[in-house]
């Protein structure tokens, strides 16, 4: 023989209701543990018996519904009549001539269940019958009764699980644009140094006329002197209003060398007195060197002045 180990209680007070079936009656109660927590979601065996004048009284009928399915909150939803019997036929019930009580009780899972393996938790009397089975029984039906007034309201049952999550809406309108700030952004870094440009000589062998021809491809750096007037041509390759003498300084000065490292700063010494102007050009010990020869630079006059190639001299 097996037995629970633990009370479980139901709430009797919970609604019955009849079927249109003659020989059903709906009964529903909550199904807790000692705890008063709702035993949810489990299967249990329930026995229903019916007595009558008390619920004392050995019963006139009872019958078994196996494997009953609680809901989440302990729920459990019996057609009494419609269960296996094991005492007399439901269609016996005398329901004119008696009150009845309705007892329930409820078991584990088993293979093995006898009687006494049930829990008794609770009776409740039957305050109506339906008008069905009633009239069965009854010798002289009469008309149903005026309906009684409605009972104290139940206790609030507990919070059910929260529904799904509803889909996302559609996009809001864009906002309106913000006022721009009077705040400038931060300096970028600095780029990469720029490849060298060409020298005069290189941009005169690239000279490319209006008509798309280059005369000057091949040409040797003795016809680029002799040929041009190379402080015009100097001007009009980016030095416009550069004056003779900027030219000069800028015949003067040889490659760029490797920059060496940064020595400390001497003190600065007192400003010398302002020099005359410039009244002359002097152009002795000023040469060109064109490819390991050395020539003399002198000027030369035509319709404009130009740089000509003088004599050969040593390279110093």
């Amino acid at each position: 023989m097996k037995y629970i180990n633990y009370f479980t209680i139901a709430m009797l007070l919970s609604g019955l209701s009849f079927s249109q079936a003659p020989q059903t009656f709906s009964y529903q109660t909550v199904v807790r543990d000692s705890n008063w927590n709702p035993r949810s979601n489990e299967y249990l065996n329930v026995s229903i018996s019916i007595s009558e004048d008390s619920p004392e009284n050995f019963p006139i009928y009872r019958e078994i519904h196996d494997s009953v399915l609680t809901n989440s909150i302990g729920l459990i939803n019996l057609a009494i009549g419609a269960g296996t019997p094991t005492a007399s036929m439901f269609e016996e019930i005398d329901w004119a001539n008696h009150s009845h009580f309705l007892t329930v009780g409820i078991s584990e899972i088993s293979d093995e269940l006898n009687d006494s393996d049930y829990l008794i938790i609770g009776s409740t009397q039957l305050r109506s019958v339906p008008y069905a089975l009633f009239s069965q029984t009854s010798g002289n039906p009469g008309n149903p009764g005026p309906q009684g007034q409605t009972g104290p309201q139940g206790p609030q049952g507990e919070m059910g699980m929260p529904g799904p999550v509803g889909p996302i809406g559609p996009q809001g309108p864009v906002g309106p644009q913000g006022q721009a700030s009077n705040i400038p952004g931060p300096q970028g870094e600095p780029g990469p140094q720029g490849e060298p440009g060409n020298s005069m000589y290189q941009d005169w062998l690239s000279y490319t006329d209006e008509d798309g021809n280059t005369p000057n491809q091949g040409g040797t750096i003795e016809e680029y002197l002799l040929g041009q007037n190379i402080f015009e041509f100097w001007q009009n390759n980016g030095n416009q209003g550069a004056s003779l003498e900027d030219f000069f300084n800028f015949l003067q000065q040889g490659p760029q060398g490797p920059q060496g490292l940064q020595g400390p700063q001497g003190s600065q010494g007192p400003q010398g007195p302002q020099g005359p102007p410039l009244t002359e050009i002097n152009l002795d010990n000023v040469s060109i060197n064109v490819n390991g020869v050395c020539y003399e630079i002198i000027l030369g006059f035509g319709e404009s002045m130009v740089l000509m190639l003088g004599d050969i001299v040593d390279c110093e």
